[in-house]
């Protein structure tokens, strides 16, 4: 990780800070480095982890799936967007997040109303199809693992379009969005996931002032923080009475592609490049921070 890095031994304090709730800027300042470092850290560590990802994503599905998105915004709340995410019934493993852009909607003042046409103006509209678009990508990818039994999902249209275009080989089952969301609740896994962004991303949390600037600094992010859960922690914390191994076991060890829960340097220890492995266009774009609707100039 410290490959051409005038400061070494840095990542692993900026990931487990990062991954802890603490914001760019503070970690910058607990480290005494630039804010500059910290974000090349992170986008270099994101990078690095889709790579050892593709190498330790599972080949089949062995369990139910829920599948929800996650709603935020890049930017302002000019630009929200939905984070597609497909995480294991059982596993709490975390298959799959995609990026959607969506239009601002909802109250808004006569002010804000004024300054969302002049962005349509200037901009245009975001693709009002990408959430179809990106759940058939997601649902794609699951379908051809074989073996899984259930997808469950709440009541979203997109969803349901996206899974009839297509030889879905799961059964679909959706759940109402005012059912309690307790863990009785079949989408307690991606709610729980959701809690999860909510406290342990300072963007993401309510109110904050730590949001994220682009879509890239967002997607990586959330890419951390999935190879954080899948592989770097254990499934809970505390034993759970119906679950004798959540204490200690990660959710990769539950889906058969890792035998320990894994330290920083079994995950980014060895550094490679995008050429050892085999991307898809989504994939690229995300090495090469391509984000083709995004209003915003985002650095390489």
């Amino acid at each position: 990780m410290d490959f051409r890095k005038r400061l070494a031994n840095l990542a692993e304090k900026v990931l487990h800070q990062s991954m802890s709730g603490v914001s760019n800027n503070t970690i910058a300042r607990l480290l005494k480095v630039n804010e500059g470092t910290v974000r090349d850290r992170l986008k270099t560590m994101a990078r690095q982890s889709l790579i050892f990802e593709k190498e330790y994503f599972p080949r089949t599905l062995n369990e139910n799936v829920a599948y929800d998105g996650f709603e935020t915004f890049t930017h302002s709340q000019f630009s929200p967007c939905y984070i597609n995410t497909a995480v294991g019934s059982h596993s709490m493993f975390i298959y799959h997040n995609t990026f959607s852009p969506l239009n601002r909607k909802g109250r808004m003042t006569e002010e804000q109303k004024r300054k969302n046409r002049e962005l349509i103006m200037k901009y245009g509209l975001y693709p009002q199809s990408s959430v179809y678009e990106e759940s058939i990508y997601v649902l794609k990818n699951l379908s051809s693992m074989g073996g899984g039994k259930t997808l469950y999902s709440d009541e979203h249209k997109a969803y349901e379009r996206a899974i009839r275009s297509f030889d879905f080989r799961m059964e679909h089952v959706t759940i109402n969005s005012e059912v309690k969301r307790d863990p009785s609740n079949p989408l307690f896994p991606i709610n729980r996931l959701h809690n999860l962004y909510r406290h342990f991303l300072s963007s993401q949390k309510r109110e904050t002032i730590a949001f994220q600037k682009h879509e890239a600094g967002l997607l990586e992010k959330i890419q951390l923080m999935k190879i954080y859960r899948n592989f770097m922690n254990t499934k809970f914390v505390k034993k759970i009475k119906f679950d004798p191994h959540a204490h200690e076991w990660s959710p990769a060890m539950y889906v058969g592609v890792a035998d320990k829960v894994m330290s920083f340097e079994d995950v980014f220890g060895i550094r490679k490049l995008k050429t050892q492995v085999k991307l898809d266009e989504r994939e690229m774009n995300f090495m090469n921070r391509i984000y083709p609707f995004s209003r915003q100039t985002i650095a390489a």
